[in-house]
């Protein structure tokens, strides 16, 4: 394609069993405000349907791609980002959701001239049920704004959780998926991590301050299958972090992340738990919509991160 055809921005889909939402995240990308941009989907050899629901929905954005044989997060994640035609590249896992001014204030930040040298805009994020429900309206780890490379990582680890937040929060440069090793499994639960990571090695990060998009927890989704493996992978992934002498991370960073760490882990183990629990009672017509309220304040307080050993304000 010559370049006068080049979007400004790809948004990818890499899906998998994703029939009861797909639809739902397609249509959130296609009701952008910002209208410059290609889709492309990759079905990881679904059996539920999926392909024929995105198949379905007609729009010159659209190309669709089918794997012959299942490739696995890593595998498909790989894919979904091997062929991008834009300048920015945005992927969205098939069960989230993008608001409609995500990519719009996202690019605005690359487009302004004062955030030259800025590698990864990311966003607040809301938590969703699967029928779309806010469980969480904004979940809020770091102030917006603009962060050197090393104090993200050292902030990530202090606290010994996600403070970027998950595919969906974060556009980046096309440019610099040549430079990196792409995304990588060996650590699952911290496969996106391990992305931002790299891509910081280029450059800072920048925080809009405003959940731009939404992450579903449901029975369905990944990070919930390994939910109780958190701890010990996170572990892993902040011993790996620390390794580099180039994030600066220190004993006591390490020390008080892994305290920080177990406590995320548990309130996050305890939120899916009482997710599933509210879901089976749901499911059997025993939960009424004040009980629902109740389920998704406790969940608000477990997972809104002020539980934390060392105060997110003091890590500078």
């Amino acid at each position: 394609m010559g370049f006068l055809n080049r979007p400004y921005v790809t948004v990818t889909i890499p899906m998998y069993n994703n029939a009861r939402f797909i639809g739902e995240t397609i249509e959130s990308v296609l009701s952008q405000s910002f209208t410059d941009f290609e889709l492309l989907i990759y079905d990881d050899h679904s059996t539920d349907g999926s392909y024929d629901i995105a198949a379905s929905l007609s729009d010159s954005r659209i190309k669709l791609f089918r794997n012959p044989e299942n490739l696995g997060p890593e595998g498909n994640w790989n894919r979904a980002i091997s062929k991008v035609r834009g300048k920015y590249v945005k992927l969205v896992c098939g069960d989230d959701l993008l608001y409609p001014e995500c990519l719009e204030k996202q690019v605005a930040v690359f487009d302004n001239p004062a955030n030259t040298g800025v590698s990864l805009v990311s966003s607040q994020r809301t938590i969703i049920d699967p029928a779309g429900k806010t469980l969480i309206k904004k979940v809020n780890f770091v102030d917006g704004g603009r962060m050197e490379s090393a104090d993200v990582v050292r902030k990530m680890v202090r606290m010994g959780t996600n403070i970027i937040g998950e595919p969906a929060c974060g556009l980046y440069p096309a440019e610099l998926i040549a430079k990196i090793s792409g995304y990588s499994a060996v650590v699952p639960y911290t496969i996106d991590l391990d992305f931002w990571i790299q891509m910081l090695q280029h450059g800072d990060l920048f925080v809009i301050d405003e959940s731009l998009c939404a992450f579903r927890i449901s029975d369905l989704s990944w990070s919930s299958r390994i939910g109780e493996l958190r701890y010990e992978q996170f572990i892993e992934f902040m011993e790996r972090a620390a390794s580099d002498e180039s994030h600066g991370v220190t004993d006591l960073d390490l020390f008080i992340g892994k305290i920080n760490c177990a406590v995320q882990s548990m309130t996050s183990l305890m939120g899916f738990k009482l997710f599933a629990s509210s879901t089976a009672k749901k499911a059997n017509g025993k939960l009424s919509c004040e009980v629902g309220n109740e389920e998704s304040g406790r969940l608000d307080a477990l997972f809104r991160g002020k539980k934390f050993f060392y105060n997110n304000e003091s890590i500078k």
